[in-house]
């Protein structure tokens, strides 16, 4: 399963970790910046069901 995640860098992070709770997680990507003006990062997450 492919997850993209988007917010603050710090937020972004922590999501990342809390996934690692419910998920094995395979790849997490390096943040890329959000579209707009805004100070958001995607992040794109695979995991696999336990």
């Amino acid at each position: 399963m492919k997850i993209r995640i988007v917010g603050l860098p710090d937020a972004a992070d922590h999501a990342v970790e809390l996934l690692g709770q419910v998920f094995d997680v395979i790849e997490v990507s390096a943040p890329y910046p959000s579209r707009g003006t805004g100070r958001n990062v995607r992040i794109y997450v695979e995991v696999r069901m336990r």
